[in-house]
């Protein structure tokens, strides 16, 4: 530092004698001493300039006027501190709520795989394409069990190639009898995954060498601290999974929790499906989606490389498959890896995030209005900057640089604010969901991308509010400015005025739409609060049983049922009991593709097995024909269709008589039309809908539904304990019929809030915005309002005036974002139940109520405006 200011200094006193020796030589021709320096000055030219070009060939230029450029952007904000502290807290504000919402979207969907070396482990899924036919079990880009031994022992790229089938229901018997979610993997999956259990071991291959036999398990860290209290000898002991009798091997570290979003409690062979699942034997099956297939590549092995290697094994296994293509979708695991989960995943993030994305737009906005102010205060500085050589370049860069330090100091604030409150939040969130909707593994913690995500935000945001600025800001008139009147183009200047007006309609578009978004979901929640579903649910308990899952097969499923629904029926209270393969609303669905005689083309219908009671249980009245008898079974001809699927597919007929056809070939009769009821999706009154009779082929999973009359409580008692007098280590839920609305209704309520909360920032932000426009554009016309007042304008016209210019971009804005928000609000249409996307209550009350606030945020500065004394205005002029 001291060589270069000796440098400096040397270069000073070299230009001060070359202008000396000039001055000396102009007079020696015969110029006075004044006139000889003027001339020997204007030869040599911008002394500062001829500085700055010397020092750019004495160093890395680029990163001494950074240095300057931040030092002096410190000085410039540390000066203005009001403004600094608003726009700080509004870029924090913007900028925590959407690192907060990409944290937990990194944990849930991105993050790797909490396993060592995670970068190297794989995800494999299919895609088919062609004309074959595919049994799934789960999702259908899964795969089957010989063509994963095909992948596995064929491939050349994977260290190891894990198969498995997740989401595995399974009742753990002994005591009282707990419902468990676990997974069936082949035997080299804690080796290929290295996760290896804290007590105890892995599988082997033997284990998984003869299918049915080795009943070997593994429990999480959780289900043994839980249910088996810590026992420290639990390695060597057998527990009973779905009645069958399984060793314990060994017991998972502490957070493993699986290669899946909801968490696995245990671990078992894929060889023991059968014995998880009785009567459903799957390995053998070449042609059955049901295993999801991981792997950890070889060191150096690259992705492409993985792709054309499995992509030669894809092919030969369709050349056993006539009319089939398959692709492979290969990506680095993550607990969203395949397509199928993607397919959800994807629409839902980006709707999350272009949401709060909005709110960041907004407190762009915000912030740029108040650049441009603060740059209007500054127009003799820049432009003495401008006069003495500064390039408009270099301005404009340290305007940026301004607006880049307020953009990092906001940015570390909102993101140490939303890394310590999303966390909390989330928990919060999770613990309040209704039993029903199980628990997803989400590790919100910030790693490298949610840091890289901050730090990208905070720099574009910063470019964002900062360049329009800067360009106007770098942009003026020298003479004017340097006089005291400069034609900067800011408020009351026609160009500012437009640019000002342009920022405050977008903020006020992006609210509306926001605003719009929020009523139509609290409508449409409203709506499902207040939804008369077509059935009745009140006084109706509905208990769940999988009796397959339980190590029961259909002939003792049967016999359980029928001696359960006697019991049942006994019961005080109890009115009637009725048996379905889906209860109404309850998310299981069951659905196949019918055809009509005299017409081509194949219809989607849902349909439901049920017996007689079912529609007196529920009161679904049957409006014309006849209901079911008891004795029909699977097997008989006759089936009821919904009072919309008898106009959809016979119009102007009488449906009563009219065939169906199944895939199959199979034809049934139409003997009943039941009243249309939501008893499929909430809020959907008029799909296409059959009911099938119930018969043993339904017993091994089932719902039974109670009317009662009684307490709901003493009910689920009674039937838990008639459950328990005939198998006391059998598992199933009794709930109320009406919580299944719940559940439908707690996403809704979830997107709703966070919607409400994001359009009253949205509003909150907008307003401020608004209200410093305005009051900023009456303080630069004061002289304007104080000539209009001395020429006989009264407050009423003052204020009429000040209210039209802050109100148009309103209207514009408010117009703009109705259109935006009709366009796109079909988005939302599944959390609507029925509720119209063009809600005319909403999109008349929203935008009345925005205008209001609008006005309100504005009359205030006008209100100011009227108090203008024209003589002190002309004055201090």
């Amino acid at each position: 530092m001291s060589r270069r200011k000796r440098m400096l200094k040397d270069l000073e006193e070299d230009i001060r004698d070359h202008i000396e020796k000039e001055t000396q030589d102009n007079v020696d021709r015969g110029m006075s001493p004044k006139e000889a320096r003027y001339a020997a000055l204007r030869k040599f030219g911008n002394v500062t300039l001829m500085k700055e070009r010397t020092r750019e060939v004495w160093s890395v230029v680029w990163l001494e006027q950074l240095l300057q450029d931040v030092r002096f952007g410190v000085r410039m904000l540390w000066r203005s501190p009001g403004i600094t502290a608003a726009a700080v807290l509004a870029i924090a504000l913007g900028i925590g709520v959407n690192v907060g919402v990409f944290s937990v979207l990194n944990g849930a969907a991105l993050r790797l795989l909490p396993v060592p070396r995670a970068e190297q482990v794989v995800s494999v899924s299919q895609i088919f394409h062609g004309r074959a036919s595919r049994n799934v079990h789960g999702e259908g880009s899964m795969f089957s069990y010989p063509e994963y031994l095909d992948y596995r022992d064929h491939n050349h790229v994977f260290e190891g190639l894990v198969a498995y089938e997740p989401f595995v229901d399974a009742t753990l018997s002994g005591g009282k009898a707990q419902q468990l979610m676990g997974t069936a993997a082949s035997c080299n999956y804690f080796d290929v995954l290295d996760e290896h259990p804290a007590q105890g071991r892995g599988f082997t291959e033997s284990d998984c060498a003869v299918a049915g036999e080795n009943a070997v398990v593994v429990v999480s860290d959780e289900l043994w601290r839980g249910r088996f209290a810590g026992d420290p000898a639990l390695i060597g002991k057998t527990i009973l999974l779905n009645r069958t009798a399984y060793s314990v091997v060994g017991i998972a570290r502490p957070g493993f929790t699986g290669t899946e979003p909801i968490p696995s409690a245990f671990w078992t062979p894929v060889t023991m499906q059968a014995a998880l699942e009785a009567g459903r034997e799957r390995l053998a099956d070449d042609n059955l989606s049901w295993l999801a297939m991981i792997g950890r590549t070889r060191p150096g092995v690259t992705m492409d490389q993985v792709r054309a290697d499995l992509s030669v094994i894809a092919g030969r296994i369709d050349q056993r498959h006539t009319g089939r293509t398959t692709l492979l979708a290969i990506g680095t695991a993550t607990f969203f890896s395949r397509p199928d989960e993607r397919e959800f995943l994807v629409p839902v993030a980006s709707v999350i995030l272009v949401a709060f994305a909005l709110v960041l737009l907004i407190v762009c906005a915000n912030v740029a209005n108040l650049l441009l102010a603060r740059a209007s205060v500054r127009q003799k500085e820049i432009a003495l900057r401008l006069s003495i050589g500064a390039s408009r370049w270099r301005l404009m860069r340290q305007l940026l640089t301004e607006s880049l330090l307020l953009s990092l100091a906001g940015g570390v604030l909102g993101s140490a604010i939303a890394f310590w409150s999303f966390e909390k939040i989330t928990e919060f969130v999770t613990s309040h969901l209704p039993n029903r909707i199980p628990t997803i593994a989400v590790d919100v913690t910030p790693n490298l991308q949610v840091l890289a995500y901050a730090l990208g935000l905070t720099l574009i945001t910063g470019i964002a509010f900062g360049l329009i600025p800067a360009l106007r800001g770098s942009r003026l008139d020298l003479n004017a400015a340097l006089k005291g009147d400069g034609t900067y183009a800011g408020p009351g200047k026609t160009g500012g005025r437009f640019l000002l007006n342009a920022l405050v309609g977008c903020q006020v578009a992006v609210c509306m739409v926001l605003l719009l978004a929020a009523g139509l979901l609290l409508r449409g929640l409203y709506y499902a609060q207040t939804v008369n579903p077509g059935f009745e649910d009140k006084n109706v308990a509905e208990a769940f049983l999988n009796l397959g899952s339980q190590g029961y097969d259909r002939s003792r499923s049967t016999t359980f049922i029928r001696a359960l629904r006697e019991r049942i029926e006994g019961l005080p209270g109890v009115i009637e009991v009725a048996q379905a393969e889906c209860a109404p609303l309850s998310h299981d669905f069951s659905g196949d593709h019918f055809t009509v005689p005299g017409r081509p083309d194949k219809i989607a219908i849902e349909y439901n097995h049920v017996s007689p009671e079912y529609f007196s249980v529920i009161g679904l009245p049957v409006v014309r024909g006849r209901g079911f008898r008891t004795g029909e079974t699977h097997d008989s001809p006759g089936v009821i269709v919904t009072e919309s699927t008898a106009r959809n597919l016979w119009p102007d007929e009488d449906p009563l008589g009219k065939t169906l056809r199944e895939g199959s070939g199979r034809g049934y009769s139409v003997v009943g039309v039941a009243k249309d009821a939501q008893v499929s999706h909430l809020g959907e009154l008029h799909t296409n809908y059959l009911y099938f009779p119930a018969g043993p082929e339904d017993d091994m999973r089932s719902y039974l539904l109670v009317r009662h009359a009684g307490g709901s409580t003493e009910i689920a008692k009674g039937i838990r304990d008639a459950a328990e007098s005939l198998d006391r280590d059998v598992s199933f839920d009794v709930t109320r019929l009406e919580d299944n609305l719940e559940v439908w209704r707690a996403p809704s309520r979830i997107v709703a809030a966070l919607s409400t909360v994001l359009s009253v920032v949205a509003l909150l932000l907008a307003a401020i915005g608004l209200y410093g426009m305005v009051s900023y554009s009456v303080s630069r016309s004061v002289r304007e309002i104080g000539i209009r007042m001395a020429l006989g304008a009264n407050g009423n016209d003052v204020m009429n005036l000040v209210l039209w210019q802050a109100m148009r971009p309103v209207l514009i804005g408010g117009i703009v974002g109705i259109a935006l928000c009709a366009g796109v609000s079909q988005i939302l249409s599944s959390m609507l139940f029925g509720l119209s996307t063009h809600d005319p209550i909403t999109f008349v009350c929203v935008p009345l109520f925005l205008m209001s606030v609008a006005l309100m945020a504005s009359y205030i500065p006008a209100r100011r405006a009227t108090r203008v004394d024209p003589i002190v205005a002309l004055r201090c002029e």
